[in-house]
């Protein structure tokens, strides 16, 4: 297997609860040492606005381009602070991947997050990337595909892994660090075959990419 090449600094965002340390992202803090998390505070009473303030200390406070891997309500925080941000401090981004986003409107009986509710649409030549899996006990594929749509990513559904989290037993999930460095302007060499990162239980058959977006992709990469 190979490492991953990543040249930019990584911001993890964490969803509901905080990620444990046998999480992904954990597991990519301690892999990559330009790997740093963002403490969004309150984990277990998420405020949208308080998480999409910390959101943008962060940010302002690096001095080159970052790479964001945001996983579950970090997902949606992130878009809220994209949504805002000027076409500038969007340029801080270097790409985003957006793991496992909830359908928040079938998680209405959780008053906790209903400040993040109302998901913002946005257009943007950043690359980002939106993750689905097959069996996600917390969003349809469809409703994942819609929401990459809704935020002008390219949508990837990565298989049966359900909330691509701890308990999914991706480890330190090779293929999302293919999908994080792919990103990336210019990848290596070594990103080319996709193959080289999906190990004997990544379901390679079951990933799907969303071709409306190869060009964008291209585009990006020339």
């Amino acid at each position: 297997m190979h490492n991953a090449t990543i040249r930019h600094k990584i911001l993890t965002i964490p969803g509901f609860h905080n990620s444990g340390p046998t999480h992904w992202q954990s597991l990519w803090e301690h892999k990559f040492a330009n790997a740093e998390r963002v403490e969004l505070g309150r984990w277990a009473e998420p405020d949208r606005d308080a998480w999409v303030r910390r959101i943008a200390e962060a940010i302002e406070a690096e001095s080159a381009p970052v790479l964001i891997a945001a996983h579950s309500l970090g997902c949606h925080a992130f878009a809220h602070w994209f949504a805002a941000a000027s076409t500038p401090t969007r340029s801080r981004i270097a790409g985003a991947l957006l793991v496992a986003p909830p359908d928040l409107s079938r998680l209405r009986h959780e008053p906790r997050i209903t400040g993040f509710a109302d998901t913002p649409g946005f257009t943007s030549r950043t690359p980002i990337i939106v993750v689905a899996s097959d069996d996600d006990p917390y969003a349809k594929t469809a409703y994942i595909w819609r929401l990459a749509r809704q935020w002008d990513a390219r949508f990837v559904n990565a298989g049966p892994f359900g909330h691509i989290n701890a308990d999914s037993g991706v480890g330190d999930w090779p293929y999302g660090q293919y999908l994080l460095a792919s990103l990336q302007p210019a990848p290596t060499p070594a990103l080319a075959d996709e193959s080289q990162w999906l190990r004997a239980g990544d379901w390679p058959n079951r990933v799907r990419r969303d071709p409306q977006f190869e060009f964008k992709e291209r585009a990006h990469r020339s």
